[in-house]
């Protein structure tokens, strides 16, 4: 995670305040994303995933907006 640009770095804040139930790490380019409370089973029945990974932060934000809202019709967000 230090080979992050400057812009990599803010976008990981940001991204990280906007989603606080997350923690978002980068690892060999790869942008991570793990809930900090695993998901009950219904939640994973639902769609709620525990950890998965995408290519870049505008791709996370897009992928961590979707599991708030699934989170967000079940009343946990």
């Amino acid at each position: 995670m230090d080979d992050l640009t400057a812009r990599d770095r803010a976008h990981l804040g940001a991204i990280e305040a906007t989603f606080p139930g997350w923690r978002v790490v980068v690892d060999r380019g790869w942008w991570w994303a793990t809930k900090h409370v695993p998901p009950t089973p219904e939640q994973r029945a639902a769609g709620v995933l525990h950890q998965f990974a995408r290519q870049g932060p505008y791709e996370m934000v897009a992928a961590l907006t979707v599991q708030l809202g699934i989170l967000a019709r079940m009343g946990a967000a």
